[in-house]
């Protein structure tokens, strides 16, 4: 007798999921929404296999394949995969392998760097690229390793200026550690004591603010967020990080607002526009966000991304619509 996924034995309910992973309720609507993982609904609207609280209004439930697929989503954004990169690899793998229904818990998949990388007919695939990638082992190098980073107390004598270069130094330790794919942990150290150093260092709160986003700490990426806004308010990269955070709690008209802030202070900054288009889709704005695809094509014509806004405008024809005659003109 074959063994169901629809077994009573593999029906997870959403408060199951949530505490089974660990998972804030927000971030799985937020995958829902954009298509990552679909809970189930039973045939029959009284399934008896089914406990009290997923029948009635909350009759969905989720599979053991499902919670595969969430434990590689968390696994990506623990290693600082950008929510950005995992939904286009999730359409490139969706087009690319038509076949695959979950392609998060059928495949195996993991990352390189900021980019999610599937095991593919023996081989490692990058799917938004669609790049074969190269196994190799990389030689040892001693002149080129990463020099152990070590706290030194602070000089009582300090000047303001050895302090600011002190931050400066600790900020492009951060990057390095950022750069080597190192655990999040040692980039934030070093990005936190650059801000001790120097509570100006808008550089600091916006990179602190990226991992904080990346690990899905919303909140945590905002404050930092904010503190560079106070300290540079015409920033637009800013305001732009601020969209981003908005538009991953789905508050879409904050996320529009912040977009449309960040392309007033930057015009010529390309990912407002993109991200901005989409939120306009979202929001039915259909014509606004044609102004925005055919405005940021203008500015980066050869990037993956430029494709899927060639591939959106496709699909938003233009439509001229004529007005209704009064009816003072009609005979």
């Amino acid at each position: 007798m074959s063994h169901s996924l629809d077994s009573a034995g593999e029906r997870f309910s959403r408060k199951q999921v949530c505490r089974i992973l660990r998972l804030d309720e927000r971030q799985l609507a937020a995958w829902e929404r954009q298509g990552l993982v679909q809970p189930s609904r039973p045939a029959l609207r009284d399934d008896p296999r089914l406990p009290a609280e997923q029948t009635g209004s909350q009759d969905c439930y989720y599979t053991f394949s499902d919670i595969v697929t969430l434990r590689t989503l968390l696994k990506l954004r623990l290693k600082g995969v950008p929510p950005a990169r995992i939904r286009l690899a999730h359409a490139a793998l969706k087009q690319m392998l038509a076949e695959v229904e979950k392609p998060w818990s059928e495949l195996q998949i993991d990352e390189s760097g900021k980019n999610v990388v599937v095991q593919f007919q023996g081989a490692r695939l990058e799917p938004v690229s669609g790049q074969f990638l190269l196994e190799y082992t990389p030689a040892v190098n001693e002149g080129n390793r990463i020099r152990p980073f070590r706290r030194t107390p602070p000089r009582k004598s300090q000047t303001p200026e050895e302090r600011k270069a002190a931050a400066e130094r600790f900020f492009l330790a951060g990057l390095r550690f950022e750069e080597a794919a190192d655990p999040p942990e040692k980039a934030i150290r070093a990005y936190q004591k650059a801000i001790e150093m120097n509570p100006d260092a808008v550089g600091a709160f916006i990179n602190l603010g990226t991992i904080y986003y990346n690990l899905g700490q919303l909140e945590a990426a905002e404050s930092c967020y904010q503190s560079a806004l106070c300290i540079d308010p015409g920033y637009g990269l800013v305001h732009f990080n601020l969209g981003n955070v908005a538009d991953e709690r789905n508050e879409l008209q904050n996320a529009r607002q912040c977009y449309e802030e960040a392309i007033r202070r930057d015009p010529g900054y390309p990912d407002p526009h993109y991200n901005l288009a989409l939120v306009y889709e979202k929001l039915g704005f259909h014509g606004k966000a044609r102004q925005q695809w055919l405005r940021y094509l203008q500015l980066d014509q050869q990037s993956q991304w430029a494709s899927y806004a060639r591939q959106q405008l496709e699909r938003t024809p233009l439509r001229i619509i004529r007005p209704e005659r009064s009816s003072e003109n009609t005979s």
